[in-house]
């Protein structure tokens, strides 16, 4: 009979596993509500995103909690006016709160008071709620080409689109590592070995990280790459 240890190991892989494939299942959600009616869908992608940059930027100089509340507030009825379920919303903004917000914002309770750390972690929210906004309603390429209409660098939009690309490429890598390993496996792995699993697969993943991105820029200058790409994303 397997260990509590080792249950928990497999526990462990499996909630990682499937935590990935959600990211991924939301991404794809994201793009079917950014291609659904609703207020922010209406409005065109470059103003939308100078509108959504502006109360970002506003919010992080507001001092007065009542303004950042009733921004949070505007942020919640844009996303139930956008098609946008408030549960889905709430759990995407607040499951990464905590990160931000709570070891930064502790230690202002006792240096300072607890209305500057709430203060914080409101503003905190509001930014995070906005910027949710603009992904969940707005197309990768979208975004990307609307950086490229208000002069953003083009090297800075390249490697932003690659990296959104390649997170995707490596969670579908890491998802077929995991499913080889168990229809390999005739009995519950110990462990160590699930540890040294974990271990190696990680620095594969690099190593092949690694490797893929020069293999990629070789391609890219076989090809004539130069400093401006031909389009970002697709419509």
């Amino acid at each position: 009979m397997p260990g509590k240890n080792s249950i928990k190991t497999e526990l462990f892989i499996e909630r990682s596993i499937k935590s990935a494939l959600a990211f991924f299942k939301e991404a794809i959600f994201s793009e079917d509500t950014a291609r659904s009616g609703g207020v922010l869908q209406s409005i065109p992608p470059t103003v939308r995103l100078v509108m959504i940059l502006s109360i970002i930027v506003t919010a992080c100089f507001l001092n007065s909690f009542m303004w950042l509340i009733a921004l949070y507030c505007l942020a919640l009825l844009l996303a139930a006016l956008s098609g946008i379920g408030i549960l889905y919303f709430l759990k995407r903004v607040w499951v990464f709160m905590p990160l931000f917000t709570l070891v930064i914002a502790i230690p202002a309770v006792f240096m300072d008071s607890l209305y500057s750390a709430a203060l914080f972690v409101i503003r905190v929210a509001v930014c995070v709620s906005f910027a949710a906004l603009l992904t969940i309603t707005t197309r990768h390429g979208d975004i990307l080409r609307s950086l490229a209409a208000l002069s953003v660098p083009n090297v800075f939009i390249q490697v932003l689109d690659m990296t959104y690309r390649y997170i995707f490429f490596f969670i579908s890598v890491f998802e077929d590592m995991h499913l080889s390993l168990k229809s390999r496996l005739v009995r519950k792995a110990d462990q160590k070995t699930a540890r040294g699993w974990v271990a190696s697969r990680m620095g594969y993943m690099f190593k092949r990280s690694m490797r893929m991105s020069e293999e990629v820029y070789l391609a890219m200058l076989a090809r004539g790459y130069g400093q401006e790409a031909a389009r970002h994303g697709r419509r």
